[in-house]
């Protein structure tokens, strides 16, 4: 348990360092943007900005995600954690949309831009998110994994705002300021409707792709005294929390102290694939007998 605390501990510090970061950053991007005039650092500052109030909701959301289950919510808060990723792809989405529409009127009439303005932003950018993508790395959960996302594609956005600054001071293409601009922001957005596809699907109760029913199935039969499941149902609480519900039948005359067993080796079976909570309805061969009879009648 203190291990798993002190795990949680590290994700909101490195989420925090990742805040500071990107905040601080963000503001220097603005700056950059006006002083060398190129919609590429601007829609990165939008890009970054975003992400730093993405992290900052991030981090209390993470904090009170740690919270155990109480009498309000019985399945703990874990959740809180998922509304935090949903939220962070919604700011990103309406960021990245707002980047292309600006970079598409400057396409149609595109303004010089200073290069070696963008060069050296793009020298501390690339050092910056280096950092904040490496400790974002060591996180998990789908929330960490949508901001780290985020980061690292900000890191190869500001790679390629490298190499365009290069070509600038060699040649007057002004426009590759706002294709690559727009080439970022769709790289974002590809990545943002992959994950709020993800989060959607588990505030919809989905059950869960990482559970491989048919293998977990095959390994219950194997116990000693099941001799049928079925009424499999499951979700996820998060993207590494599973719930899953089922019913097993037994033989006829099983005593209780027997199904306590069985119960316990199944809920340790289940246990290995993630799934912290479930319930498992025991019935005996010929109440199942009598079921598939009323429902053929």
């Amino acid at each position: 348990m203190s291990h798993d605390h002190s795990h949680h501990a590290g994700d909101g510090r490195n989420i925090l360092v990742a805040f500071f970061l990107n905040a601080t950053f963000s503001i220097i991007e603005f700056i950059g943007g006006y002083i060398t005039n190129s919609v590429a650092i601007y829609s990165d500052a939008v890009h970054d900005f975003g992400d730093s109030l993405a992290l900052l909701f991030s981090y209390f959301a993470e904090k009170l995600s740690q919270k155990e289950a109480d009498e309000k919510y019985t399945f703990g808060y874990r959740r809180f954690s998922m509304l935090s990723a949903f939220i962070n792809g919604l700011i990103l989405l309406i960021g990245s949309s707002y980047v292309i529409i600006e970079a598409i009127s400057r396409i149609k009439s595109p303004e010089v831009v200073k290069p070696e303005g963008m060069l050296g932003l793009a020298i501390v950018g690339i050092a910056v998110n280096t950092v904040a993508a490496y400790r974002m790395s060591k996180n998990k959960g789908l929330n960490s994994k949508m901001v780290m996302y985020h980061l690292f594609e900000d890191l190869f956005g500001w790679i390629a705002v490298f190499v365009v600054s290069i070509v600038l001071l060699f040649k007057p293409w002004y426009i590759l300021d706002s294709i690559l601009s727009i080439f970022i922001s769709l790289i974002i957005l590809r990545g943002v409707y992959k994950n709020l596809i993800k989060v959607g699907m588990i505030f919809l109760q989905k059950f869960p792709d990482k559970l491989d029913i048919d293998k977990i199935q095959a390994k219950l039969l194997q116990f000693d005294l099941i001799k049928d499941i079925h009424g499999i149902k499951g979700w996820s609480i998060d993207d590494e929390t599973y719930y899953l519900s089922l019913h097993v039948t037994v033989p006829e005359g099983t005593d209780i102290s027997q199904i306590d067993e069985l119960n316990i080796k199944i809920k340790s079976l289940l246990a290995i694939h993630d799934i912290k909570y479930s319930t498992v309805e025991f019935e005996s061969s010929s109440c199942n007998q009598i079921q598939l009879v009323l429902q053929k009648s």
